[in-house]
């Protein structure tokens, strides 16, 4: 039900029939000796429920208003009519009526609703009751007291009325608070061995997490592994969640030493179950089949990995995007699945282009290529996954994005190659903020 069109329906009909009644009977003392005074009386009390009613189901912040309004007009047109009534003027019963009317069917109801709202509660089928008992009993009292002022009858009956469903009311609802205590003394209990659960369950989740976290950390090569075989260079392995989805990869073949930077899908457990999965391809491609081209071991590593998800005959579309490649001397062959390569020589930062596919399912697979450069000393050659170009910060709260990256790599490439990779982290942390990281970040730098 729409109670607002009706509300605008009834202000549409009473409001014409209030004004001119108000008007004519501005210059009548007394009600007894107006007119058709029951039709007057109807009109004043449809305008004031007209008004309660357009506003019953607004927001809680209009209807304050609208009590606030309504409150300080009816207050203002009460006042009006008492000095006017002191002042022997004519008009002054009529005043004085119309404020009570205007409170008690226009402000009041409002004032219940809002009362009713913030009581709903596990007893609210009573609240409704009460709350609607109380604005009864306080029309009661005023019509009351304005009819003992304006010496009609019933006025003393009405003031009984009103006390007496008030003080019933006021027991009614001391039984109900009562009661509610007592729900909600029984809800919190409840509550609180609900979280007690969740919080096991919670530790038992972290706990599981945490030791996949160190076989994870198990599978992944030392730092001290790399660093005998490339102590020039850093690795920036920030993980989103305590596992992750990103992984570095590193293997010693004869004279060719792997490296690789590589990104799965997802992040936190399911992108470090795919991790696994891919680091396993990786190591058999290399270990196994003895590959050392790097876009020969792309390919295997791709039908490794697509071999790994479709054992169940399910249709599974996760992968990682990798950029790898293999040293020997100064002597660089690399190959990526999505993610470029970045080398700086000769005062320059230049980028080799990935195949765009995944190792993983995609339509219209195609052999990766494999790319050589030759560096010399000074040259710096970087591998990278998305999550630091794509963390959000900065005053406007963006992307940092690859453009701020490659300009930060170029001007931090005079620093030692640990001041480079301290840049790199403290300009993230002031990027980022307060703002949550948004994926894994993984970066491999290299200084020959």
């Amino acid at each position: 039900m729409n109670l607002n069109k009706i509300g605008k329906y009834i202000l549409m009909v009473s409001a014409p029939v209030f004004v001119l009644s108000l008007l004519s009977m501005f210059f009548i003392e007394s009600m007894q000796e107006a007119v058709g005074v029951i039709l007057l009386l109807i009109s004043y009390i449809l305008f004031s429920v007209s008004l309660s009613l357009i506003f019953y189901n607004s927001t809680p912040l209009k209807r304050k208003k609208a009590i606030t309004a309504i409150s300080i007009i009816s207050g203002s047109i009460f006042t009006i009519g008492w000095f006017f009534k002191f002042m022997r003027w004519p008009g002054a019963s009529v005043l004085i009526i119309t404020s009570n009317f205007l409170f008690s069917f226009g402000c009041l109801p409002l004032i219940m609703k809002s009362r009713y709202e913030k009581r709903i509660t596990l007893v609210s089928e009573k609240t409704l009751v009460l709350s609607i008992a109380d604005m009864i009993s306080i029309s009661f009292i005023l019509n009351g007291l304005l009819f003992k002022v304006m010496h009609w009858p019933a006025a003393l009956l009405l003031i009984q009325a009103g006390i007496v469903i008030l003080v019933i009311t006021f027991i009614f609802w001391n039984i109900s608070f009562r009661k509610e205590v007592k729900l909600r003394l029984v809800a919190e209990e409840k509550l609180k061995e609900t979280l007690n659960e969740v919080e096991e369950k919670q530790k038992e989740i972290t706990d599981s997490i945490n030791y996949a976290k160190r076989i994870q950390e198990a599978i992944l090569p030392s730092f001290d592994f790399i660093k005998t075989h490339l102590p020039n260079s850093f690795i920036y392995y920030q993980p989103k969640d305590i596992v992750a989805g990103d992984f570095y990869w590193a293997e010693k073949v004869g004279n060719d030493f792997f490296i690789a930077a590589a990104d799965c899908t997802g992040h936190g457990v399911p992108g470090a179950l795919v991790s696994v999965v891919c680091c396993n391809a990786l190591n058999r491609t290399v270990n196994e089949f003895k590959l050392t081209e790097p876009g020969k071991i792309l390919d295997k590593t791709r039908e490794l990995v697509l071999e790994s998800f479709s054992k169940n005959g399910g249709d599974i579309k996760d992968g990682m995007d990798i950029s790898l490649m293999s040293i020997n001397g100064n002597t660089v062959k690399w190959a990526g699945a999505n993610n470029p390569l970045w080398y700086y020589q000769n005062n320059e930062l230049k980028e080799i282009k990935a195949n765009k596919q995944p190792i993983g399912k995609t339509d219209n697979p195609e052999a990766f290529t494999t790319h050589t450069i030759e560096l010399k000393k000074g040259d710096s050659i970087y591998l990278f996954t998305d999550g630091f170009a794509d963390q959000f910060g900065g005053p406007k709260g963006k992307k940092f994005k690859y453009k701020q990256l490659e300009d930060l790599l170029v001007s931090s490439n005079d620093l030692s190659i640990n001041e480079q990779h301290l840049t790199l982290k403290n300009t993230l942390n002031t990027w980022k903020g307060n703002l949550e990281q948004v994926d894994d970040i993984c970066i491999i730098a290299i200084r020959f």
